[in-house]
């Protein structure tokens, strides 16, 4: 097992307990209030957060280029998405290109 796994699993085994005992507590008060309900929380979202849809591609730039995207990057403290998406959004301006609709996607399985 690697270091993180192994520190996540004495994280959990040492939070876990307290975190049961402050549940079985707020129960505990509620139904001694008198309210049979107790707290009610929003379930947890598991997985990635959604994103703005994103088409993947790949370009290749001169190496002169490069060297001024990194420069430029590490001037803005932007990172290469969003110092792409600037851009491109910039020289759309530039030209006069209207925001079009974007085409609906099929309803992946």
């Amino acid at each position: 097992m690697t270091n993180a796994r192994l520190t996540q699993m004495r994280r959990t085994a040492r939070t876990a307990p307290s975190r049961v005992h402050a549940r079985r507590a707020a129960e505990a008060a509620a139904a001694a209030a008198g309210t049979a309900e107790a707290p009610t929380r929003r379930p947890r979202r598991i997985g990635r957060q959604r994103a703005p849809q994103r088409v993947q591609m790949s370009v290749r730039i001169l190496l002169e280029d490069d060297v001024r995207l990194d420069a430029a990057l590490e001037k803005t403290g932007l990172y290469l998405q969003d110092g792409v998406t600037e851009a491109l959004r910039g020289w759309f301006k530039r030209l006069k290109i209207p925001v079009l609709p974007v085409p609906e996607q099929p309803a992946r399985d």
